[in-house]
C-alpha cells in the first residue's frame, strides 16, 4: 500500500460531454468530472502528483488528440500510469469491440472510423513500463445512447476480456448488463460524483491511504445504497494497492505507508445482536410488507407507516441479496471471478496473505451491526430514524456477503500445478460457512420483519419483539484439511 511517485507517474484525464451525432446525448456533467478530477489529483495539500505531470483533454474532435495524450503519458510514466475516459461508450457492431467517443464519433458503420478504438489505448497501456497502470471508464458499452445514460449491453466477461490488460488495474462504472448514470442537472456524473467524494472527503475508519481496492469497495457501498449501477473492477498481479490519495478521514499523526502483513486464521466470532426492538400492541396497527422494488422503497420512505424503518432495513437488504443472485448461482456453481497463474511457492504466499483480508472482511460485520450505529439509524422514535443510514447499514452487511464470495472465487482462479488443487480449494471453503451464515441470517431477518404484519393481525401477543444475533464461524474440518495442505506444501 503505497502513494505514487509523482515524479515518475503521469495522469490522462478525458471527457467527452458534447457530441455532433443526434444519436449521441450530450452529458455535462463530464466537464466538472474533469476539472474536479483534475484539481483533486494535483492539489498542492492532498494530491498525488505535480500539476505538469496530469494532463486533461476534454471534447476531444478525433481519434488522434487522444492516442497522442495517451501514447505520451505510456512512454513517460515509470510507477503510476493513470487513463481516465468518461463519456459514451460504443460497441462495433460486426465484432463487438469498444470504442470511446469523441465529439464526431458517430454510431453504426462510421463508429471504427470516428471513434477511439481501446484495444489502442490498452495496448499503449501493456507497453508502458509504468510499475501500476490504472483505467478508469465512466461509460457503458454498447450501441445505444439515450438521453441521461451512457448505456449498454455487453456481458460483464464479454466487457472485461476487451479492457483487461495485464498488470492494469481497470474500474468501471457499471456492469455490462446495466446503464452508467448521468442524471440531468446533476454537477456530476453518478459514478465519478462518488469517486470525486471518496477521494475528496475519505473513509471513516480506514486505512491512512486511500486504495484502489478500498475506493472500489465504499463505491460499491454507497452506490447500492442509492439504488444506482455498481461498479466492477479488474485485478491483475496486485495493482489494486496503489494509492490515489491520503484518506482525510482519519489522522495521518505517526502512520506509515506500509503495513505489516499478519495472516489470522478466523475461528468463532459471534456479532452484536440486531434488534428491531420490541412492538407494544396500543393501537391497532397495520404493518405493510416489505417493499422489493426501489419504488416502493421510496415510497416507504415518504409514507413512514407504522415501523417503515425496520421495513426499510429490511427491504434493502433484500435488494441488495436479489442484485447478487447470479453471482450467488456462480459461487454455488464452484466458478471463478478471475484467472491467474501461479507457482507453488507464489500460491502458497498468496494464501497466507489471503487469510488476513478475510478477517477484515469478518471484522466489518460488527462495525455495520453495532449497537451504536443502529441507535444513530433506528434512534428511539421512528419519526427521528435516519432513513440513509438505513441503508448504508443495509448495504454494508450486503457488501460483506458478496465479498466473502469474490474472495473464495478468486482463490478458485487461480491456475496452479496440479499437486496444488486441494489447497486452492480448501482455501476457497474457508468462506463457505461464513457467506452461508451472513446469507442466512438476512434472509430470517427479512422473513421475521416480512410477517409483522400478520402476526400484529392475529392476536398473537400483546408485544413482539424480533431480535437476532449473528455468528461466523469456520468448519473445522475445512480448516483442518486446509492447514494440512498448506503444512504439505510449505
Amino acid at each position: 500500500m503505497r502513494l505514487p511517485d509523482s515524479e515518475k507517474s503521469r495522469i490522462v484525464l478525458i471527457g467527452c460531454s458534447e457530441y455532433r451525432s443526434p444519436e449521441l446525448a450530450d452529458v455535462p456533467g463530464i466537464k466538472n468530472n474533469v476539472s474536479a478530477l483534475s484539481e483533486t489529483f494535483t492539489n498542492e495539500i492532498t494530491g498525488i502528483i505535480a500539476p505538469k505531470n496530469c494532463t486533461t483533454l476534454l471534447d476531444p474532435v478525433d481519434q488522434s488528440s487522444v492516442g497522442e495524450l495517451v501514447t505520451t503519458a505510456a512512454e513517460q510514466a515509470e510507477d503510476l500510469l493513470l487513463i481516465y475516459y468518461a463519456g459514451h461508450g460504443l460497441l462495433s457492431s460486426a465484432r463487438h469491440e469498444l470504442f470511446l467517443s469523441t465529439v464526431n464519433t458517430s454510431p453504426g458503420l462510421r463508429l471504427p472510423f470516428t471513434g477511439v478504438d481501446y484495444s489502442s489505448i490498452r495496448d499503449a497501456c501493456m507497453e508502458s513500463r509504468a510499475r501500476t497502470r490504472v483505467v478508469i471508464l465512466d461509460c457503458c458499452y454498447s450501441g445505444r445512447a439515450i438521453t441521461g445514460s451512457l448505456s449498454t449491453s455487453e456481458s460483464d466477461a464479454e466487457f472485461f476480456n476487451q479492457v483487461r490488460v495485464d498488470g492494469t488495474y481497470v474500474l468501471a462504472a457499471s456492469p455490462g448488463h446495466g446503464v452508467a448514470k448521468a442524471n440531468p442537472g446533476d454537477r456530476f456524473t453518478v459514478f465519478s460524483g462518488e469517486l470525486l467524494r471518496i477521494l475528496r472527503e475519505g473513509i471513516p475508519e480506514g486505512e491512512s491511504l486511500l486504495t484502489l481496492n478500498s475506493i472500489y469497495k465504499h463505491l460499491q457501498i454507497s452506490l447500492r445504497a442509492s439504488g444506482s449501477p455498481i461498479p466492477q473492477q479488474q485485478i491483475t498481479e496486485n495493482s489494486d494497492v496503489m494509492a490515489l490519495g491520503r484518506n482525510s478521514a482519519v489522522s495521518h499523526d505517526g502512520v506509515s505507508d506500509r503495513y505489516a502483513i499478519v495472516t489470522p486464521v478466523i475461528d468463532e466470532v459471534t456479532i452484536n445482536p440486531l434488534s428491531s426492538g420490541t412492538f407494544v400492541d396500543d393501537v391497532t396497527l397495520n404493518v405493510p410488507k416489505v417493499p422489493l422494488t426501489l419504488a416502493g422503497r421510496d415510497e416507504l420512505i415518504r409514507t413512514k407507516p407504522p415501523q417503515w424503518d425496520y421495513l426499510l432495513y429490511a427491504s434493502s437488504l433484500r435488494l441488495g441479496m436479489d442484485s447478487l443472485s447470479e453471482k450467488w448461482a456462480r459461487y454455488e456453481a464452484g466458478r471463478s471471478s478471475k484467472s491467474r497463474r501461479m507457482s507453488v511457492a507464489q500460491l502458497c504466499h498468496y494464501v497466507d496473505n489471503s487469510l488476513d483480508k478475510i478477517q477484515k472482511i469478518t471484522s466489518r460485520i460488527d462495525e455495520c451491526l453495532s449497537q451504536e450505529l443502529q441507535d444513530k439509524a433506528f434512534e428511539v422514535s421512528p419519526d427521528h430514524a435516519d432513513p440513509e443510514l438505513i441503508k448504508r447499514m443495509a448495504s454494508e452487511l450486503v457488501g460483506v456477503y458478496e465479498d466473502y464470495m469474490d474472495w473464495a472465487m478468486a482463490i478458485r482462479g487461480i491456475v496452479a500445478p496440479h499437486r496444488a488443487a486441494r489447497l486452492i480449494e480448501m482455501t476457497a471453503l474457508i468462506a463457505d460457512t461464513p457467506v452461508r451464515q451472513v446469507k442466512d441470517f438476512i434472509n430470517q431477518y427479512f422473513s421475521e420483519i416480512d410477517a409483522l404484519g400478520d402476526r400484529y393481525a392475529t392476536g398473537e401477543a400483546a408485544s413482539i419483539s424480533v431480535n437476532l444475533t449473528l455468528e461466523i464461524t469456520v468448519d473445522n474440518g475445512i480448516l483442518e484439511a486446509f492447514l494440512d495442505e498448506r503444512k504439505r506444501l510449505n
